[in-house]
């Protein structure tokens, strides 16, 4: 159930609040009359669909993917992120439901979300309540990831677009801290190079996958491009996503080095690197910042809106 201010009611669904995030706190704490309207999340589950507020499913999402002994001011961050991704697929689907598969459902089914187990993140989803992020008007797309390897991604680098100028390149540095943050991964060539030649259909010999990659880093140290090329045949690529996804790398910042029948992969921060460090939004929460600061820094130029 999303509640909202009556002052910032408009016409159109998705209407941009068009104020600051102060302002909202002003009227909030005064008192503002509240309204609601009915959003709710269609859960296909094993036995038929379990229909639930989708306010009541932002709290199963956020206990699954942001620790709660993390700062309030982190985990409100994180809740509005994960109401901007609802709010963009409801947009899309044009109505007030939401289908989603029951994945990982079964146990907050059976538990009591009211209970005290859910409390920290309860409290940031509603503390949060209606309120999503948006650039020009629109949802943006809310990324989000664990630790970054001190920096985050620019995406107009990366994907060669400029429609996403939110997702811009950040200093991190306090996440080299995080006790995750560097990792090594250890695997046996015959393994390496199985995987390579099923990745690649069999075009290289071994000898050739085994010889040293080509590997491209964008401007954040995140492998764009891993590419292995023999004389006389044709070069084969693959992105760094999909290599980090192959060989299980906590994330795409990585070099590699080689043994004789080994290979290790040095590896930094944990996630794919674009908009939101969670281990940074932590750090800054920790330093006072509030939900809002730590959104504008992780995602510059966007603003507050609220469901109408």
């Amino acid at each position: 159930m999303f509640v909202f201010l009556l002052p910032y009611v408009c016409a159109s669904l998705w209407g941009h609040v068009g104020e600051e995030t102060g302002k909202i706190r002003q009227y909030e704490a005064a008192g503002g009359e509240e309204h609601s309207t009915d959003y709710r999340i269609q859960v296909r589950m094993e036995w038929g669909v379990w229909e639930i507020p989708l306010e009541e499913y932002l709290i199963y999402k956020l206990s699954s993917v942001m620790p709660k002994d993390y700062e309030k001011e982190a985990l409100k961050a994180q809740a509005v992120l994960l109401r901007t991704e609802a709010a963009q697929a409801l947009r899309e689907q044009k109505n007030h439901n939401l289908q989603l598969d029951g994945d990982g459902l079964g146990k907050w089914y059976e538990e009591d979300a009211a209970s005290e187990e859910y409390r920290a993140w309860r409290e940031a989803v509603e503390e949060t309540v209606g309120l999503y992020l948006c650039y020009q008007g629109e949802p943006i797309q809310a990324s989000y990831f664990k630790v970054s390897n001190g920096q985050t991604r620019e995406a107009a680098e990366v994907w060669n677009t400029d429609s996403l100028p939110y997702l811009a390149g950040i200093s991190c540095t306090q996440d080299k801290a995080a006790i995750d943050y560097s990792n090594t991964v250890k695997m046996t060539k015959s393994n390496y190079l199985r995987i390579l030649q099923e990745q690649t259909g069999g075009d290289l010999s071994e000898e050739e996958l085994w010889k040293d990659a080509q590997i491209d880093y964008d401007s954040a140290g995140y492998v764009t491009n891993v590419s292995f090329s023999a004389e006389g045949k044709e070069t084969v690529e693959i992105d760094g996503e999909t290599f980090r996804y192959l060989f299980d790398l906590p994330s795409a910042s990585f070099t590699i080095e080689q043994e004789k029948e080994q290979i290790f992969f040095r590896v930094k921060g944990v996630g794919h690197g674009f908009g939101m460090s969670q281990y940074g939004a932590n750090c800054m929460a920790l330093n006072g910042d509030t939900y809002d600061e730590i959104l504008q820094k992780f995602f510059f130029g966007t603003e507050l809106a609220k469901f109408e």
